[in-house]
């Protein structure tokens, strides 16, 4: 995960059926790695668009950490806090393209961390 080079989001979905197809794919397959992502990302807000009535609005950025994190199998308690910050910074900026608040983005961090 060392080379991270903000590539295109590996799931180009644009159909809400495409996007529920892929959010109930990966919630099966990554159970516990989706709902921590989804939290810590929701409760961190790094870029500051969670709106309280519109949760998983990082749903596209859990799939990409996911995609990414497929060498550990989903496994988030593998990596280093540096490699889950890298997931995080990666998984941002393919779905947004914009730098994420830095401290927001270690809250994120040290929640997922954590477990």
């Amino acid at each position: 995960m060392s080379d991270m080079t903000h590539r295109e989001p590996f799931w180009m979905v644009e159909s809400r059926a495409e996007i529920l197809f892929a959010r109930k794919l990966m919630q099966r397959r990554f159970p516990v790695a989706y709902s921590l992502l989804t939290r810590s990302l929701e409760k961190a807000d790094p870029l500051a668009v969670v709106d309280p009535d519109n949760p998983d609005e990082y749903g596209d950025v859990v799939r990409e950490m996911l995609v990414i994190a497929d060498r550990v199998n989903g496994d988030l308690s593998r990596l280093s806090r540096e490699e889950i910050e890298e997931l995080v910074r990666e998984g941002l900026a393919r779905c947004f393209g914009e730098e994420p608040d830095r401290d927001r983005v270690q809250v994120a961090v040290r929640l997922i961390h954590s477990g």
